[in-house]
C-alpha cells in the first residue's frame, strides 16, 4: 500500500522513509526543507525588528528567497553531518538516502508555517516589532504563547522523526539515530562556546 508522506510520518515513519528511499523522491525533500526554511525565517525575524524599513513586498520577497536558500543549505549540511557523524556509529548510510530522508523530517515545521504566515499577514508590521520595555513580544500574549507552544510540539515531533529516519538510513536502531542528533547539538554548542569566547577575549 502506497504510503502519504504527510499523513503517515507521524504513525508510520520508518516505513515511510523506506518508502521515499526506494522511490528516489529527493525532489520532495527539496521541496519540504524549502518550505520549512521560510517558516524557519519568518520566526527568526518575530520581535526581531529587522528589516522594518523595507516595504511589505520587498520583505515578503526576501523572506521566501532566504528561505528557499537557508533550506537548501541546510539541506546540504545536515546530509553530511548526519551521514559522517552515523557513520561514528557504525551507520552505512549514503548521501543521497540521508538526502532524501531529511525532507521528512521537517514535516512538523511545513505545517506550521501556514499559521506563522497567517500570524504575520494579520499583525502586519508589528509581528516583526521589537518588544517594547520589559515585554516579550510585540504581539498578544495568547498568540505569541500558542506560536511558542506549536513550534515547541513541531520541533519535538522532529527529534522523534528524525531520530528514526537516520536509524533507517544507517541501518541501526532510533535511539543510534538519536544519539546522532545529541553529537551534532553537542559540537554547534561547542562551536558557539568557542566562538563566544573568541570574540570576548578579542574585545577585551
Amino acid at each position: 500500500m502506497k504510503l502519504n508522506p504527510l499523513l503517515t510520518i507521524w504513525t508510520q515513519p520508518k516505513e515511510t522513509i523506506r518508502q521515499l528511499i526506494e522511490e528516489n523522491k529527493i525532489g520532495l525533500s527539496v521541496l519540504l526543507v524549502m518550505i520549512a526554511g521560510i517558516g524557519g525565517v519568518i520566526t527568526a525575524l518575530q520581535d526581531s525588528g529587522w528589516f522594518l524599513d523595507l516595504s511589505p513586498i520587498l520583505l515578503i520577497i526576501g523572506i521566501l528567497i532566504t528561505g528557499l536558500l537557508s533550506g537548501l543549505l541546510n539541506l546540504g549540511i545536515s546530509t553530511l553531518l548526519y551521514t559522517g557523524i552515523g557513520k561514528l556509529y557504525g551507520g552505512h548510510g549514503k548521501l543521497r538516502d540521508m538526502a532524501i530522508a531529511i525532507g521528512p523530517m521537517m514535516i512538523p515545521q511545513v505545517f506550521v508555517v501556514p499559521v506563522l504566515v497567517i500570524f504575520a499577514l494579520y499583525y502586519g508590521e508589528r509581528f516583526f516589532m521589537v518588544p517594547e520595555a520589559f515585554g516579550i513580544t510585540s504581539i498578544s500574549l495568547g498568540a505569541y504563547l500558542f506560536l511558542t507552544l506549536l513550534t515547541a510540539t513541531a520541533s519535538i515531533w522532529s527529534i522523534v522523526i528524525s531520530s528514526k529516519a537516520i536509524g533507517v538510513v544507517h541501518g541501526f536502531s532510533s535511539w543510534r539515530g538519536f544519539g546522532v542528533l545529541m553529537t551534532l547539538l553537542g559540537i554547534v554548542i561547542l562551536v558557539t562556546l568557542i566562538i563566544v569566547i573568541g570574540v570576548i577575549m578579542f574585545m577585551f
